[in-house]
Order: C-alpha cells, then structure tokens, then sequence
C-alpha cells in the first residue's frame, strides 16, 4: 500500500513539472549538506512562472566530505520555447559529520558559464545548515541556504548578491514530507536588482525503486512547491519541482 502511495504522489509530482515551466531552477532550491558518499545521482529541476526555467544535473558522492557536479540550463522566454542557457559546475563540502554536533554544516559552491556571447559568468558559495528538530511532539527537518552570487566578466552588473533559502517540513513518512519554503534574493549594495522575496506549501519524499517493483538498489526523491510573490518584482505565482534519481556505486 506504501509504495502506491507513493508511487502515486510521485506520478502527481511528474505531472506538474512536465507541464511547462522569470526564476531559475537553481535559484528556487533547497540544498541539503549531508552527502552520500559513492552514490550518483540525476537531477531534473523544473521552474514554473512567467517564463520557464529547467536544470538538468549530475553529482556524485566522491567521499563522505566531498560532492561535485555539473548541469546544464534550459531557459525559455514567454511565447518562445527552450534554448540553451548555462553550464555550471558545483562543489559540496560536508563540514560536520552528520549528527555529532548541533547542526548539520556544508559549504557550497558554483561557477555558471553562460551560451549568450556578452553575457555576464558568475559564483555563487556559502553555507548550508540542517537540523532535526522535535516541535510539540513532532519530527521537523530545518534547512537553511545562506548563499552569496556575483556576476563576472564584461557584461556583469550590480554588486555582491545573497540568496537566501530556507525549509521547514514534517517527518511524517519518507514518502510524504509536507512543510514551508522560502526564497529570496537581495542586493548587497546600489544599483542592483529590487528584492524578491517568495512563500510556500511544499511536500517532498522518497521512493525506493524496489516499492515501485523494479529489483535495483538506489531510488527517487522528488520535492515540489506552489510559491506566491511577496514583492512587486517578484513573480506572483511559481511552481517548482524536483525529481532525483539515485544510484549507489
């Protein structure tokens, strides 16, 4: 019964982001610091909005310290379709080993190249922080990104940047997780962009492949949210959805 409930939700989580897709994938992303050391894993980040948005990525576990990737952006304009927009390559330092200290600690980094000739690169780095926490006799997940991006090169404008992110969700089953997300993006100085700011329901969870009856280690975890606009640069309505496929090696 579990696993078509979660087969179900899954099923539920695919439809909404293969139905189409001005925020990048990247941008509207919970990261965890915890890492699975020898696994890869697929990503597939959907952006729903004005405009659409999808990052396609892969990462592996080198050690229990140490994750890199690389993905490729697909962006799409209103009344255009998909083009090729960005490659990136990204790093993941699990700082703490998980629960011996009072928070889970990473640091997180990523260097983006752009296909437009004259547009700007960029960094993005920062810390990642988690922790479980028990609320009025329940298990809760807290995760909070502290990230900073800088454009660079010719066509880079506007200052430093920080992009803030931050999760609150109920260990329920590890098929269903349903909680609160936030997103926003401030400029760190003049002449940059108006702050955006974005809220959220959100659910997420995990499927093993084995209760969606294929006979193979590894699973699907996938997580999705409906984020209303709190600024008037903000889009007023945005779906994201994730889907990751993991394989231990």
């Amino acid at each position: 019964m579990a696993g078509r409930i979660c087969g179900a939700i899954l099923a539920a989580a695919t439809a909404i982001g293969g139905c189409g897709l001005q925020a990048r994938a990247q941008d509207l992303k919970i990261r965890s610091p915890i890492i699975e050391p020898q696994e890869l894993e697929f990503e597939n980040n959907f952006v729903i909005g004005r405009s659409k948005t999808t990052v396609h990525e892969l990462e592996y576990g080198f050690t229990d310290w140490l994750k890199l990737g690389a993905e490729a952006e697909l962006a799409a304009d209103p009344g255009h379709g998909f083009h090729y927009d960005a490659t990136a390559l990204e790093g993941l330092l699990q700082l703490t080993p998980q629960g011996k200290y009072w928070a889970d600690v990473g640091l997180f980094a990523e260097y983006e190249h752009t296909a437009r000739q004259g547009d700007p690169r960029s960094v993005i780095f920062g810390p990642l922080v988690q922790k479980e926490v028990q609320l009025y006799g329940l298990n809760t997940l807290q995760t909070v990104n502290a990230l900073f991006t800088k454009q660079m090169g010719a066509g880079s404008v506007g200052p430093l940047s920080m992009l803030m992110a931050a999760q609150s969700r109920l260990r329920l089953d590890p098929c269903f997780e349903p909680g609160i997300e936030y997103y926003g993006s401030v400029t760190l100085g003049d002449h940059g962009d108006e702050p955006r700011h974005r809220i959220g329901p959100m659910f997420a969870g995990r499927v093993g492949l084995r209760e969606l009856g294929i006979n193979a280690p590894g699973g699907i975890k996938y997580d999705a949210a409906y984020l209303r606009g709190l600024t008037g640069a903000t889009d007023p309505n945005t779906f994201r959805v994730r889907l990751e496929l993991e394989f231990p090696l």
